[in-house]
């Protein structure tokens, strides 16, 4: 009985330590609660079959060759019949009539829509003295829990992407996030 219990308590931990390690956790990581429905996983999934799909500005909305931000998350939430605006800024106009706003990044959920503010360089003090809510939103991407983010934002970083948020530029220039779904 020792033995099945141990083999059990293994099996548990193996499959924790690489649901953790791929940011694929429908379970509490770090005190954060992540709902683990299935429209969640299959638009997500569905954003994990482009990474590397090249960014491109303004990209053709009727392809998937390139995507920009909002192009992106506008195609992976179609995935699960939800329709999104066309815009990064349209998109945060929508989750705010839509639903519970969230201005830490750290309360979000798997799955979440994240805005951010324009880029004032890496360092937490070029954005100390902007007002967030006064900012204008200009990226759009999906949080996966974890601290980690599914997005794309220039040819430089090598189209779509998971980035990490915490203590980065990604971290300074969230404004809000919120559910779509």
């Amino acid at each position: 009985m020792k033995n099945l219990s141990l083999k059990k308590l293994l099996v548990t931990c193996v499959l924790s330590t690489t649901l953790l390690s791929t940011a694929l956790a429908p379970f509490p990581i770090e005190g954060h609660a992540y709902a683990a429905s299935s429209s969640v996983e299959k638009m997500i999934a569905t954003g994990m079959k482009y990474l590397g799909t090249p960014y491109e500005f303004g990209s053709n909305r009727s392809t998937t060759k390139t995507f920009d931000c909002s192009d992106f998350t506008k195609h992976i939430f179609n995935a699960v019949g939800v329709t999104l605006p066309p815009t990064a800024a349209t998109q945060a106009a929508y989750i705010k009539q839509h639903s519970a706003v969230k201005t830490s990044w750290s309360s979000l959920k798997r799955g979440d829509l994240m805005f951010f503010m324009s880029y004032h360089g890496s360092e937490a003090s070029g954005y100390a003295k902007l007002t967030k809510t006064k900012q204008v939103i200009t990226h759009v991407g999906v949080y996966l829990g974890n601290g980690k983010m599914l997005n794309t934002y220039s040819k430089e970083s090598g189209g779509v992407r998971v980035d990490s948020i915490d203590n980065k530029h990604w971290e300074y220039r969230f404004v809000f996030g919120g559910s779509a779904l």
